[in-house]
């Protein structure tokens, strides 16, 4: 299936798609069912992903697999320069709010009365729902304030990552809480844990599952010296 050529330009390509989610290995393998020793095997070039695999990567980021195998996608997406796409017209792409979503949503980005900035035209982020600004720095350093995260909403809240960010949405039985915290699992499944990334915010918030009423993953992030 593969020459030399692509062998090596898919292990690199695959190292390119699992630093765009967060420099997380953790998180491009649950989004692929994947374990560590298997993405590092298929970035060194020891290994290649099954068939299976590879079409499972090439729809998520709406890629052929010729693109995946044999293009340079770091040269294509330029990840962290103005030429990734992001644009101050309405091209097709993910909208940008510049917001405070404590002060502007009450249930989903369908809320918002204001137009998008301009949109951002990425290819791995663009299945999510907006990009908008981190306020506050109880998610420092995973996302400080100032920073724009991408998110991307849930349609089965049953179905959650643990450990890894989200922005969430609740109803009064959380105090219309609206905030981005780590999610963890709690003893009673009827229950959440939601966690802050700095230590310096102790302590852990628990809620019913019930008071959410939306819920976003956040897929990865940009800084305002890249707009």
């Amino acid at each position: 299936m593969l020459n030399k050529n692509g062998f090596k330009q898919l292990s690199l390509n695959i190292k390119f798609l699992s630093d765009i989610e967060e420099k997380s290995l953790d998180l491009f393998g649950k989004i692929f069912e994947l374990n560590r020793g298997a993405i590092g095997s298929y970035i060194s070039g020891k290994a290649t992903p099954k068939l299976e695999t590879l079409q499972k990567i090439s729809e998520y980021y709406d890629l052929s697999l010729d693109y995946l195998i044999n293009k340079d996608l770091s040269k294509i997406w330029k990840v962290g320069t103005r030429e990734q796409s992001l644009s101050n017209t309405e091209a097709r792409g993910v909208p940008f709010y510049n917001i405070d979503v404590n002060a502007t949503i009450t249930r989903s980005f369908n809320d918002v009365e204001e137009s998008p900035e301009f949109y951002v035209d990425f290819k791995p982020f663009n299945d999510c729902t907006a990009y908008l600004p981190v306020y506050g720095d109880s998610m420092y350093p995973t996302y400080a304030s100032g920073e724009i995260i991408a998110v991307k909403q849930l349609d089965n809240m049953d179905v959650i990552l643990w450990g890894e960010a989200h922005l969430i949405i609740t109803s009064e039985l959380a105090n219309n809480m609206k905030t981005v915290k780590l999610l963890f699992q709690h003893s009673d499944n009827d229950k959440i844990i939601l966690r802050a990334a700095n230590p310096d915010f102790k302590g852990d918030t628990v809620i019913p599952k019930e008071a959410i009423l939306s819920l976003f993953i956040i897929k990865g992030k940009i800084t305002r010296k890249q707009l």
